[in-house]
């Protein structure tokens, strides 16, 4: 008899999750420090930038764009079609720069240094250009959606910015004021999209196949990795359900003395990585862009998947087992992970390392004392929104392939753990945003797991318990700032 899944299924169902809502949370974060926004629209744009990716995934069922594709193919595009979607790529990427500063932001007032406005316009042109070409060129894919949809809300985002909030900031707007018209934003969004699209429920052509150095591997069918616990050690079996029946993909088995010398192994590079990124036993490291915690994390993880196959012995299945777990994963849920850390990382590193970051920070700390020191915010606000609109696109693609469908309600449903993750994590620090989303993916997976009695319907309330008793015990969140 197969093993059941337990609490190692629901953390890494948890850690999912907790992806979702940290790319949604991170935007809203970085919105409320810096452009002092509680954007309650903030799902509405998740919503949007799932439907936007229909736009490449599946033409024939969006409004209009329908009579663009070719009669006989409902996802094949009339040449008139793909001129449309190059200039909807390559004028997205065009409009979000635009909106940094007009016409010498795109002649490169934003560029560090004194570039030549000849050549700085040259290369935005290009670079348009070649975001064009790949949204043509990928088009139907799911990816290529995920493309053109970071691209389109990356100008839609800080458009609303432009039109809406800075009015009522110019005018000294409280902060309740900012609060209804986000409620009201939403609500024109929601509806709009809804009037547009139509109220049915939408999914994604998502492929179930995918080449991996020439070996055809399941995206969608899910892989079971079973752990069973004997006296002698620690097998893992890896199944493929895509394959009819079902197929072994890998079985090891690790004695324990392995086990041990893996674990040590481990937590040994984890903590000299540590030791080595901080300075040492001195303590006269500076500050990095990868810190020392980070660090030890990376080398802790590579060292411990590198044993993991170096170590592995070949073995069977046991007849019975003392402990056995089983955790379920696809590749496609598993690339939801992927892509949220390194979207994470890309933005660590422009907060810390470029001079637009810098200014973001100072503005986060204070906006007027930046602008004071010849910051200039308002470009700052511009690519604040910009971050917030990209980081929004993805994560609601990301949402449609997660739970294979698109409802105008979608992101709705996910703006209370994203603010949750937000508040639990500390409202001053978007470090804080990630952080408590993940404790909100995991607290809704594994509660569920933990009482299964309540129902997946409680996941949400569930995560506001955890919520209120860290809160008492730490009113200004986890990283307090």
């Amino acid at each position: 008899m197969p093993p059941s899944t337990g609490l190692a299924n629901a953390i890494v169902t948890g850690l999912v999750t907790g992806s979702i809502v940290a790319l949604g949370a991170i935007g809203l974060a970085l919105v409320y420090n810096i452009a002092e926004v509680p954007n309650f629209a903030h799902g509405e744009l998740l919503m949007l930038g799932a439907y936007m990716a229909l736009l490449v995934n599946k033409p024939a069922t969006v409004p209009v764009f329908e009579l663009l594709t070719q009669a006989q193919a409902a996802r094949e595009l009339t040449a008139v079609g793909f001129a449309v979607l190059f200039l909807l790529a390559a004028g997205s990427a065009l409009a979000a720069v635009y909106l940094l500063g007009g016409m010498p932001a795109l002649k490169g007032s934003w560029w560090p240094g004194d570039p030549s406005s000849a050549l700085a316009l040259g290369v935005h042109l290009a670079v348009a250009a070649v975001l064009g070409v790949l949204v043509v060129v990928g088009f139907p894919s799911i990816w290529t959606g995920l493309l053109l949809s970071a691209l389109m809300l990356a100008w839609i985002a800080p458009f609303l910015e432009k039109v809406i909030f800075q009015k009522f900031r110019a005018k000294d707007a409280s902060l309740a004021t900012m609060l209804i018209v986000t409620l009201g934003l939403s609500f024109v969004l929601r509806f709009g999209t809804q009037a547009f699209y139509g109220g049915q429920v939408r999914t994604y052509v998502v492929p179930q196949v995918g080449s991996v150095f020439g070996y055809d591997v399941g995206l969608s069918a899910a892989k079971f990795f079973d752990l069973y616990v004997t006296g002698s050690g620690i097998t893992m079996h890896v199944i493929d359900t895509g394959p009819n029946p079902d197929q072994a993909m890998f079985t090891a088995t690790y004695s324990w003395l392995a086990a041990l010398a893996l674990l040590a192994a481990t937590v040994g590079v984890a903590f000299a990585a540590y030791r080595w990124r901080s300075g040492g036993a001195e303590g006269y490291g500076t500050g990095h862009t990868v810190g020392p915690k980070l660090t030890a994390a990376l080398a802790g993880i590579v060292t411990f998947v590198a044993l993991l196959f170096a170590l592995s012995g070949g073995g069977t299945v046991p007849d019975s087992s003392a402990f056995s777990t089983r955790i379920r994963l696809s590749l496609m849920r598993a690339s939801v992970v992927v892509i949220a850390v390194v979207m994470m990382g890309l933005l660590h590193f422009l907060l810390q390392e470029t001079k637009l970051g810098k200014a973001m920070r100072a503005s986060s700390d204070n906006i007027d004392l930046a602008k004071i020191t010849g910051i200039n915010t308002d470009r700052v606000m511009m690519a604040t929104w910009i971050i917030a609109g990209a980081f929004a696109a993805v994560g609601g693609v990301m949402l449609g392939v997660l739970f294979a469908q698109l409802t105008v309600n979608m992101g709705f449903f996910l703006l209370l753990p994203m603010f949750a993750g937000v508040i639990l994590g500390g409202l001053q620090s978007v470090y804080g945003a990630i952080l408590g989303s993940y404790i909100v993916g995991l607290s809704m997976d594994v509660g569920i797991y933990a009482i299964p009695d309540i129902g997946s319907v409680y996941r949400i309330p569930i995560a506001f318990a955890i919520l209120f008793v860290v809160l008492l015990v730490k009113p200004e969140g986890i990283t307090g700032g």
